[in-house]
């Protein structure tokens, strides 16, 4: 749908409306692009010889010749009601309606739960959709974001959509559209983008001949120019936006990164922004920050102080324990709390974690005030991670360090390599090749800033510790042994149970595929492809008794709810956030069975201790606190780590527990940040206000049975062919139909019935909902009756049993704004009743009665002819009629305007109060950073992703806020007022004629 300006006036192009071009009659098919790149796809619609298609721009400058058709008037013929109705319906289906309105959430291939609306009211509500949905892993984010999006698009706002997500969630973003809700995303890499450049003029950017794009982030941030090049997104997308946080940079600091930068480009180039992650605080209220900054500036300050009053209407999070779903309601997660498989490790293992403790010790001794300490830092934790996930991850990465020890460092990788540094330390989740990558850098060369003794006695000491790894057999491990006996004890007692096996390295689960012993074993890591990982998941779900191997990144997107619900870790990771997104694979929305969780831990090992009695921290805080653990990242906090790292005592490593976890308790409750991550309190408030606007739609569209009867009357209609009396239909367009875009050329199995659309077994099976290729084609069709010349079949004689008679007008109203966005688009009845002397008599102000007159049955008549007594009783007073009719529509649509003009002023004064907030805000924050003396330079995040590196000066930092400050209110300026109001066009007239009584 596209607003244009032909002349002075505004002028509205959607599929099914006709134009005259070249003096020709067209109907368009299709609207593309947007800005100066919009295309309409056109189609011959009438019988004169030549092309039968035409793509035009919709500019009156290069395209003088386009105009709109309007639709034919009324006359008292009456007509068949069947098409009538089926004019009404296909109206109904296809319009924008009000702004509290939820239709389409009804189209999906999903049992909609309450909860699952709430972040679709709630963004409908917003003037611009900026929201980020923070539900607990396995709540359906994917499919809330859908559901937003069929809202969006069926009021004109999603032409252009990009889901920008992890590399290994593409083709899962492309088939859940597809398959949930007939949207239609191309998967944009590399090769798509040459094959689009190929296919389109170079004046045309390829994210606009794409309008539903799914890409990578990774491919997205280097190809930052072409999004800048593009025109403005109608909706952006970001999956997992924990990715693209700032980097935590030091108390109060962030810094940006690639991801981040992109992020932010994102967010300054669409209109509508949702942003999912079920863990979008790691603990650092820095990085948290930048996230919430991503909607709006003014939500938080740089240093993650925000006001949660402010921040809540943007944010949509429920754990798993707020919400419910079925009838009667049952809990979303059932899960038993985490039961640990202590080991015993034998005196050799225990002699390798004892001299791998020294030996970190010495190295950042040596280095503890030089400037590569960080560096080393970084490297060393690398080294104990693997050393208690396995004696074979540990060898590869001492192999590793030894070969790279004395090696110059590499200054050209300098830059990049603190970039990974700051993103791994600072707790940046990082796709496994990019952890893999990280790792790399930390052992490359870096030894090469210690003294010459330093160096010999590090090159002894790893060479030493290399040895004693490499003397271990797997029949040594004591880790491995003991999941070996756990394992053959649960198959005993659970004969045909899958298990789940997760480890952070995939190092660890080479060693373990090899020496595991227990199969069937299948195997997913990052590495392997999207197809090929779906295969191996099936294979997992078929296979009683499977065991899966799988890496943190494999875990992310994994689906595995009914394959099983069972989880051991084979090493707990150091941050919780991942330990949830890695059991929020199997305990999720779905779940049948009660969720069991086990991990594996080193006892008599320091490095193990210290973080059980970490976990142990968390596990109260969270049950004080009623907050899940992904607000708590305390682990990643590098005075802890340092700590461990530097073996300092146990008395001061746990004062810096201590203050770690007290720091986060303080930041908690001193930022509102708690009040935030721990939930809706008002969720079954919420959910009962979807119900409301669910049950407007009952009254909007037409119900199951008239629908089907609409859709297949008109695909008959159409030279098709439809086949099948129960729920299952076979389906052939015929020849008219083919012609419309993606509809199947080939007959093809469907059905109206969500229950059928979701048995596993009828997966490959065509759901017909209004967007539905087949489904749009006939609503197309028929709402090309309205520019129909001989105006037939739009008057028709319906009997009544009450309500008297008189004339059942409707109008299509539509109302603009200055931005070019449909605010509402109503198909509004008004009934104009006939007084005892044959008149038109004066409308009653009730929108909601003939509303509901409008889908009311036609009595049974017996013998009487209805359409006789219409001829009789009502012909005379039509015109009349219809002019009162008109009056009213306008009346009742300038009334919608002045109720929607009025709700834009006040969010226009609401959203210039938050910026003259922020704006006042950043400025104090500038002042406040310079006055501390934070160095020769002060950073303020807002900047940090634009090039801007640092300010020298507190004046050059004012200026450069008070620009930004100026851009945004600028882009504030427009949207906010109503522009256009058309006075209500006619679509019909249902004469009421009331029937004898039988």
């Amino acid at each position: 749908m596209l607003i244009s300006r032909l002349g002075d006036s505004r002028v509205m192009f959607e599929r099914g409306m006709r134009v005259r071009v070249r003096d020709r009659l067209w109907e368009v098919e299709a609207v593309r692009g947007a800005g100066s790149e919009t295309f309409l796809d056109l189609r011959r619609a009438d019988e004169r010889p030549g092309p039968r298609r035409l793509t035009v721009l919709a500019d009156r400058d290069r395209e003088p010749t386009l105009r709109p058709e309007s639709a034919t008037g009324l006359r008292f013929e009456p007509g068949n009601p069947v098409r009538l109705n089926e004019l009404h319906d296909a109206l109904a289906l296809t319009m924008a309606h009000g702004r509290g309105d939820l239709l389409a959430v009804e189209h999906g291939r999903i049992d909609v739960e309450p909860y699952q609306l709430v972040p679709v009211l709630a963004g409908m509500r917003q003037p611009r959709v900026r929201l980020l949905v923070a539900d607990d892993v396995g709540l359906g984010k994917t499919i809330e974001a859908g559901l937003v999006l069929m809202e969006l698009a069926r009021r004109g706002r999603a032409d252009r959509v990009l889901i920008a997500c992890p590399a290994g969630l593409q083709d899962q973003w492309v088939e859940e559209m597809r398959f949930r809700f007939n949207l239609d995303f191309a998967k944009v890499d590399s090769k798509k983008w040459l094959e689009v450049r190929r296919e389109n003029p170079t004046t045309v950017s390829p994210w606009t001949a794409v309008p539903y794009a799914v890409s990578s982030i990774d491919y997205l941030k280097n190809n930052l120019a072409a999004i800048h090049a593009a025109p403005p997104f109608d909706v952006v997308i970001i999956d997992e936006a924990h990715h693209v946080a700032r980097a935590y940079a030091g108390e109060g600091r962030s810094s940006g990164t690639d991801r981040s930068r992109l992020a932010r480009a994102l967010a300054d180039h669409s209109r509508e922004l949702l942003l999912l992650s079920a863990t979008p605080h790691n603990g650092y209220q820095e990085s948290f920050a930048s996230l919430l900054q991503l909607i709006s500036p003014h939500l938080a300050a740089d240093d993650g102080r925000l006001n949660p009053d402010l921040v809540k209407p943007y944010i949509v999070r429920r754990l798993k324990d707020d919400v419910a779903r079925g009838d009667p309601p049952q809990p979303i997660s059932r899960r038993r709390p985490p039961q640990p498989i202590e080991v015993r490790p034998t005196s050799r293992e225990k002699e390798i974690h004892t001299r791998l403790r020294g030996h970190s010790k010495r190295v950042l001794h040596a280095l503890r005030d030089t400037d590569s300490y960080y560096v080393q830092a970084f490297a060393l934790e690398v080294l104990r991670k693997r050393a208690l996930s396995s004696p074979h991850a540990l060898k590869q990465s001492l192999r590793r360090r030894a070969q790279n020890l004395g090696i110059p460092p590499v200054e050209r990788t300098g830059r990049h390599r603190m970039d990974v540094l700051q993103q791994y330390r600072g707790d940046t989740a990082l796709p496994e090749e990019d952890l893999l990558a990280a790792e790399e850098l930390a052992l490359e060369g870096v030894a090469a800033h210690l003294k010459a003794d330093d160096l010999r006695e590090e090159q002894r000491l790893v060479a030493k510790l290399l040895e004693q790894v490499e003397a271990l057999s797997p029949g040594d491990d004591s880790k491995l042994t003991r999941l070996q006996g756990w394992l053959e004890g649960f198959r005993a007692g659970r004969r045909g149970e899958r298990v789940i096996l997760f480890t952070e390295y995939r190092d660890t689960l080479d060693y373990l595929e090899e020496n595991l012993g227990h199969g069937p074993l299948l195997r997913v890591d990052g590495t392997v492809p999207l197809a090929k990982r779906r295969e191996v998941l099936e294979s997992f779900s078929r296979t009683p008794g499977a065991i899966l191997l799988a890496t943190d990144a494999a875990g992310e997107g994994l689906n595995l709810q009914d394959a099983c619900h069972v989880v051991v870790h084979y090493e707990l990771p150091w941050n919780p956030n991942r330990l949830e997104q890695r059991n929020g694979r199997v305990d999720r929305y779905g779940q049948q069975d009660v969720v069991e969780i086990s991990y594996l831990y080193l006892g008599d090992t320091r490095d193990e201790e210290i973080l059980q009695r970490l976990r142990e921290k968390l596990a109260t805080i969270t049950v004080q606190l009623g907050s899940s653990s992904d607000v708590l990242g305390v682990a990643g906090r590098s005075d802890v780590i340092d700590g461990l790292l530097e073996d300092v005592s146990p008395e001061e490593l746990e004062e810096r527990l201590e203050r770690a976890v007290q720091q986060v308790r303080e930041y908690l409750d001193r930022s509102g940040a708690l009040v935030l991550m721990q939930g809706m309190q008002n969720e079954k408030e919420a959910e009962a206000e979807t119900a409301v606007a669910r049950e407007q739609a009952r009254w909007l569209l037409p119900d199951f049975d008239e629908f089907r009867k609409l859709v297949t009357s008109v695909v008959r209609s159409c030279q098709g062919r439809v086949s099948g009396s129960g729920d299952v239909l076979t389906i052939d367009p015929g020849p008219l139909l083919k012609q419309y875009p993606l509809v199947p050329q080939d007959a093809f199995q469907a059905t109206f019935s969500r229950s059928v659309a979701l048995d596993p077994e009828n997966r490959g099976m065509a759901f017909l909902t209004p967007v539905h290729p087949l489904v749009r084609a006939v609503l197309q069709r028929v709402r090309t009756r309205l520019y129909d010349e001989s105006a037939s079949d739009r008057v028709a004689v319906r009997p009544v049993a009450e309500g008297g008679n008189g004339w059942l007008f409707t109008y299509v109203g539509r109302i603009t704004s200055d931005d070019n966005r449909v605010l509402e688009e109503p198909l509004i009845p008004v009934f104009v009743p006939r007084t005892e002397d044959g008149r038109p008599d004066k409308p009653r102000e009730d929108e909601a009665a003939d509303l509901r007159r409008l889908r009311q049955r036609a009595a049974p008549v017996g013998s009487h002819d209805p359409i006789e007594q219409a001829r009789r009783e009502m012909a005379a007073g039509f015109d009349e009629a219809a002019l009162i009719g008109q009056q009213e529509a306008s009346r009742r649509i300038a009334e919608r305007a002045e109720g929607v003009r009025e709700q834009l002023t006040a969010d226009s004064r609401r959203l210039h109060a938050d910026l003259d907030r922020w704006h006042a805000a950043e400025l104090a924050e500038a002042e406040r950073r310079f006055a501390t003396g934070l160095g020769e330079s002060v950073q303020l995040g807002l900047f940090a992703d634009t090039g801007h590196g640092a300010f020298h000066t507190v004046d050059e930092a004012r200026t450069a806020v008070d620009a930004e400050f100026d851009r945004r209110r600028k882009a504030l300026s427009r949207g906010f007022q109503v522009a256009d109001i058309t006075q209500g066009e006619p679509v019909g007239c249902i004469v009421c004629v009331e029937a004898p009584a039988c």
